[in-house]
């Protein structure tokens, strides 16, 4: 039995599970605090990516994480939750590029529920069991070799996605290509690659290196190569000079990758972990509505900013989903941010003009018995 009004220490529960929730870099970009009973999440800007991630796709998406981690543990609870996106998540580009969360523009509010008519009851409560709070907090995510399982995403109508989102796959030896090229993006852009080394965490000295940002144990760094580079990511006089350095060769090689012709889509090598891209339609997200139509296509991202909330809902059950299989994932956004990799990619899947690609990622069994488990600010301090 549950009570109608949720508790304050059920609600702070919820928040840690939700801590969980995948984020660009690690950034954890969200700032939720309980008013009148209920969840409001803010966005800290000084946790947004304003180089590699300007439309602030990767940021909406891991609230979308956010909010369906807090679904699947309220659901656990005996509970909905009510879901109210508000105004500021479609005025993001007033937000200043640093500082604090304005407690004052929370860009979504969440409601507990006991009520069968609530406007988002759990989101796989039919066919197979119910992720748990557990998959939230044991979900992996893995840069080193993974073994794949391509059984595990070629039947996943029990994750109901909605009709406008679907799982493509990409081949290996287009995968590979296509990476290296975005790789090659991020090291050109001095803006970027800045912004990336100062979210690295090589050394455990680092004072956030068991707070946010990306250590050296997740991106599956040998310990040696990581003391090297540890001071190139925190003292400027290091850095600034190989970000220079590195600039014009990342873009000499940027240039070969962009005039190279990709490999023919081949049946992947036996043990290739699989690729998958999540597509949204913005004409079908909006298909009875022609605002909604005109508001996805003049959007930066592709589609509202409502709709790539509920696409990292989504994206967050297809994760759970390939790690309820012993599978871990490995995000690359870079195939997205790099402009040469992204029209390569939708070429290689034959994308419309209305298909927008969200999010690509690499699934498979990693080939280590320990998984490095990432960082959270709300990690007890060491």
């Amino acid at each position: 039995m549950t009570s109608d009004t949720p508790s304050s220490e059920l609600l702070n529960e919820l928040i840690l599970l939700a801590s969980r929730s995948p984020s660009p870099h690690n950034t954890q970009p969200w700032s939720p605090r309980i008013v009148d009973g209920a969840i409001e999440v803010s966005i800290v800007p000084g946790r947004t990516l304003p180089a590699g991630d300007p439309t602030f796709r990767d940021v909406i998406m891991s609230l979308g994480a956010w909010i369906e981690s807090c679904a699947i543990g309220a659901a656990e609870k005996g509970y909905a939750v009510d879901v109210e996106v508000l105004p500021a998540l479609s005025e993001l580009d007033s937000l200043p590029v640093a500082g604090p969360a304005d407690a004052t523009r929370p860009v979504f509010r969440i409601a507990l529920s006991t009520s069968a008519t609530a406007t988002d009851a759990p989101a796989n409560s039919a066919g197979p069991p119910p992720f748990t709070a557990d998959d939230v907090r044991e979900r992996r995510v893995y840069r080193g070799k993974l073994e794949g399982k391509p059984e595990v995403f070629a039947h996943i109508e029990s994750l109901q996605l909605p009709p406008w989102l679907q799982v493509r796959s990409l081949d290996d030896g287009a995968m590979k290509q296509l990476s290296t090229l975005g790789i090659a993006f991020t090291a050109s852009r001095a803006t970027v690659a800045n912004e990336l080394l100062h979210w690295l965490r090589l050394d455990p000295r680092h004072p956030r290196y068991h707070r946010d940002g990306m250590t050296d144990a997740m991106l599956v760094m040998p310990r040696p190569l990581a003391r090297i580079a540890a001071p190139f990511t925190r003292k400027a006089r290091l850095r600034d000079p190989l970000v220079a350095v590195a600039g014009p060769l990342a873009r000499f090689l940027e240039g070969l990758g962009r005039d190279a012709s990709l490999p023919p889509a081949l049946t992947d090598e036996a043990g290739a972990p699989t690729h998958h891209v999540l597509v949204a339609n913005s004409r079908a997200a909006g298909i009875d509505d022609i605002l909604s139509v005109t508001e996805a296509m003049d959007s930066r991202i592709g589609v509202t900013e409502p709709h790539a909330l509920e696409a990292g809902r989504v994206l967050q059950r297809l994760w759970l989903h390939a790690h309820r299989q012993g599978l871990a994932i490995s995000p690359h956004s870079e195939l997205i941010d790099s402009p040469a990799a992204h029209g390569a990619l939708r070429k290689r899947l034959g994308l419309a003009r209305s298909d927008v690609a969200l999010s690509v990622f690499s699934a498979g069994v990693p080939q280590t018995p320990h998984v490095p488990r990432s960082p959270r600010l709300t990690d007890p301090a060491r």
